[in-house]
């Protein structure tokens, strides 16, 4: 019952929002009264100029990835575009966010970007981007000087496309890459030095009949009430919940296993581990939200059925998203930046949104308007801005009103998210 009433609360949100002014309106407005438009970054599009109305399927899996960098001294932003020379990794300053401002790019030879992470090592930075070949690491300690510096590779024969950078527990910091099989695990350390073997590999815990795929994406997080590091990752039969405290030997906690999803897309973690937040990466698909506690507390075998569930437009797709609770920043493709709130995850509401397309909506029957519209979306916790890429219109900037940062220990919770700290780890992110 409570599924239902969560739609119908969602219909209704929709509604509402439905009277707020809309792109094209005589206002000008192109998003809620609550979001406020920055800075934005045509970069010529995110189309091939030679097919501009083929969409996303005529450039290949990688166009539109970002990272925003998380340090309040290096206002930087990375973005994987494609153009009629290839695909590039694009350095963009924001220390004006009002102009953004392109300083250099990196090229990788004949690979399309399928994602694109960074991390600190000491004092040096560096950006992890996927492609068919496997993984790139270069360091980008200088971006202001157009710094793209080989710093280690690893080949893949059937290339990496998810990669997640992670502080863990022990003090040292992982690097965690799959491409629809297993999920291989690096020592950035062991990495940098010029290791290239994994110092782990996560294979499916159980076979799934009749899909021969593995892992899709996968995210790390500090569990502060059991004082352990778990890992949430998306894949062949749905999601899966493992105890990672000691990386080389994983152990399943719970899984989420759904009749809707075949092969899990996306997944997010609550800060207190409570609730996944869920895509499975097909349209007419919402984002799903799931109660863990039932299985982690072992009343049942595994999840079955969402207790909450989201979606802008059910005919549309919702991408990629960002987890700062209650709030959750979705690329909802031709329905732009949309954001809603989870605080009571069995009843989720849209809160602001912000569109990025003027173009054509995509059409059910036809797949050569399947990807249009905002592709990506990171948050900087420091100050509450918000980056989307769009597939066809470039990169935008925008805040939401109230929203001025993130830092889990405001709201009960440790201070974990997709941002980590490189500093410290994760056992000093603990409540106030």
């Amino acid at each position: 019952m409570r599924l239902h009433s969560s739609l119908a609360i969602g219909v209704a949100a929709l509604l509402v929002l439905s009277v707020l002014p809309a792109a094209g309106q005589q206002d000008g407005s192109r998003g809620s009264r609550n979001m406020k438009l920055v800075g934005h970054l045509p970069l010529g599009g995110m189309q091939s100029p030679e097919s501009p109305s083929a969409g996303f399927e005529a450039l290949g899996r990688g166009t539109g990835h970002l990272v925003l960098d998380q340090e309040p001294g290096r206002p930087f932003v990375f973005v994987a575009r494609e153009d009629v020379e290839g695909s590039e990794v694009v350095a963009i300053s924001i220390n004006d966010p009002a102009s953004p401002l392109k300083l250099g790019s990196w090229r990788p030879q004949g690979n399309v970007i399928g994602d694109l992470t960074l991390f600190r090592h000491g004092s040096r930075h560096f950006l992890a981007a996927t492609h068919a070949q496997g993984l790139s690491i270069r360091e980008v300690s200088d971006p202001e000087e157009g710094q793209f510096d080989p710093a280690a590779g690893v080949p893949a024969a059937n290339g990496y496309h998810h990669v997640f950078a992670y502080r863990h527990s022990n003090g040292r910091s992982y690097l965690m890459a799959t491409g629809g099989g297993p999920i291989d695990v690096f020592d950035v350390d062991r990495l940098l030095a010029g290791n290239q073997t994994p110092d782990a590999s996560y294979t499916l815990p159980e076979t799934v009949t009749n899909i021969d795929y593995g892992y899709h994406a996968m995210a790390a997080q500090w569990h502060a009430d059991t004082e352990s590091d778990r890992l949430y990752a998306a894949g062949a039969g749905g999601y899966y919940v493992f105890d990672i405290t000691d990386p080389s030997n994983p152990s399943l906690l719970t899984s989420v296993s759904s009749a809707a999803v075949q092969i899990g897309h996306a997944v997010s973690a609550s800060p207190d581990g409570t609730h996944l937040v869920s895509a499975a990466g097909y349209r007419t698909a919402p984002i799903r939200i799931f109660d863990l506690r039932p299985a982690l507390e072992g009343t049942v075998p595994r999840v079955r059925v969402a207790a909450g569930a989201w979606t802008a437009d059910w005919r549309n797709l919702s991408e990629n998203h960002e987890l700062r609770w209650p709030f959750v920043f979705t690329a909802s493709m031709d329905d732009g930046l949309q954001v809603f709130n989870m605080m009571n995850p069995f009843e989720p509401y849209t809160v602001g949104f912000y569109d990025t397309w003027d173009g054509p909506r995509a059409s059910l029957a036809n797949e050569q308007t399947h990807r249009n519209g905002a592709w990506d979306v990171d948050v900087r916790n420091h100050d509450g801005l918000i980056a989307v890429t769009d597939v066809n219109t470039g990169l935008w900037l925008v805040r939401m009103e109230g929203f001025e940062g993130w830092d889990g220990r405001g709201w009960g919770f440790a201070n974990v998210s997709s941002v980590q700290d490189w500093d410290n780890g994760p056992t000093q992110s603990e409540r106030w």
